[in-house]
């Protein structure tokens, strides 16, 4: 069915692959988010795309399902992306002769990384009943971005993300919800 399509396709960019997709808007959603952020995708029965593909065309999207149709065809959710983040750590620097540079402080692990937030409101609260009281926006990120969870061992604190010059802390690190992206719990940095 693909290519059946051929006046359909539009080029874009899997993981930096040049493929082909056919793009649609999810036809059922109801609210803002879903008619603004939620799109299919149809690639081929050969393309290289998996869950958690970064998908490259005008605009930027994350692979969130795909599954095969009856004709062999990729079929996916995909989920636009409106933000771009730096994920912070907190360290101490060392000069050359491993002696400490200063106090520790957050330093830059990965910027420029492109990903899609969602501010919490009561309709999420209802539909995602894991989130935490304090969590004030949902971000998800492909699972090659360097965020720990902030229960690991070797965090002095927990990392923080910069969205738009405004800080936040990494309360959760869901790596189940969705298979090859983090779905990560942020609340207000107030550190």
């Amino acid at each position: 069915m693909f290519y059946e399509f051929s006046h359909r396709h539009t080029a874009c960019l899997v993981d930096e692959n040049e493929e082909s997709v056919i793009l649609s808007r999810e036809t059922k959603a109801t609210t803002v988010m879903g008619k603004e952020f939620v799109y299919n995708g149809v690639f081929s029965p050969d393309s290289l795309i998996e869950r958690g593909s970064l998908l490259r065309t005008d605009d930027i999207f994350l692979v969130q399902t795909l599954r095969k149709t009856v004709d062999g065809d990729n079929y996916c959710s995909l989920i636009k992306t409106n933000v771009t983040v730096e994920v912070r750590r907190y360290a101490q620097e060392y000069d050359d002769q491993d002696n400490p540079k200063g106090r520790p402080d957050f330093v830059s692990v990965a910027a420029d990384v492109v990903g899609f937030a969602q501010h919490v409101s009561a309709q999420l609260k209802q539909e995602e009943p894991g989130l935490l009281p304090t969590t004030s926006l949902v971000l998800l990120l492909q699972i090659t971005v360097d965020v720990k969870e902030p229960s690991d061992p070797d965090l002095l604190q927990p990392n923080r993300i910069v969205i738009a010059g405004k800080k936040y802390q990494v309360d959760v690190v869901d790596r189940i919800k969705y298979p090859n992206l983090l779905y990560i719990q942020l609340s207000e940095d107030r550190r």
